[in-house]
């Protein structure tokens, strides 16, 4: 990964932090959302995939806050030009705990998995890791997912595929609480017919969550 995408995804994931605290902040601790049932017409053919059970968003009874950073080797923090990992979680982490207060149990796990697409390893790491959370009784609040530009350049699959496969996962998420930041597949050395299935992927991605929010699943929002 280059330091430039490096730098751009921590100026996203910092935003995230801000707009997920001064979201939720607002709204009472595991009920700033309303219930959602299972699958919802949303009219023109389209769904809405609504959570079984409330949002969790902030935990102010207990001032908790776990946030999964899931992703490939740009979450995982790889940087090619020094062959070493320099993951923005840490960093992350450490806003939301200035943000939130000293007296806050903050807890950003990087999930990032190398060389990994949502169409192999990391379908079964996303499932895995909210099992574990489920299990642990310790869920994830937030969830940021960056993924597919593995799915592209080393399985060579394509945009349709490879997004239905990131809505079962949002669905899982969602499902269990979790609300989920999507940053659309970001660009690394990619060019040709593989440039563009991943600004078809992005495109889609981009106008899904889009529908999904207007029709009132507020357990997915976009870091572009």
């Amino acid at each position: 990964m280059a330091p430039r995408t490096a730098t751009c995804c921590l100026m996203l994931l910092a935003a995230m932090a801000a707009i997920s605290f001064n979201s939720a902040a607002r709204l009472p601790a595991r009920q700033h959302h309303r219930p959602l049932q299972t699958l919802a017409s949303a009219g023109a053919g389209r769904h809405i995939l609504q959570a079984s059970r409330p949002l969790l968003g902030l935990d102010r009874t207990n001032k908790q806050l776990r946030v999964l950073a899931f992703g490939d080797s740009i979450t995982e923090g790889w940087i090619h030009s020094a062959w070493a990992k320099v993951p923005w979680s840490p960093r992350v982490q450490h806003q939301l705990q200035q943000r939130l207060g000293a007296d806050w149990d903050v807890e950003v796990v990087n999930g990032g998995v190398g060389s990994a697409g949502v169409l192999d390893r990391l379908n079964d790491a996303f499932r895995q890791q909210l099992s574990t959370a489920k299990s642990s009784g310790r869920p994830y609040h937030f969830i940021t997912f960056e993924a597919g530009i593995n799915d592209l350049l080393l399985q060579n699959k394509n945009a349709p595929e490879i997004f239905e496969r990131m809505k079962q996962l949002w669905a899982l998420a969602n499902a269990e609480g979790s609300t989920v930041a999507v940053i659309p597949t970001l660009p690394t050395n990619v060019a040709g017919e593989r440039e563009r299935q991943r600004l078809a992927l992005t495109a889609k991605v981009r106008e899904y969550v889009k529908q999904q929010r207007a029709a009132g699943n507020k357990g997915l929002f976009l870091i572009d």
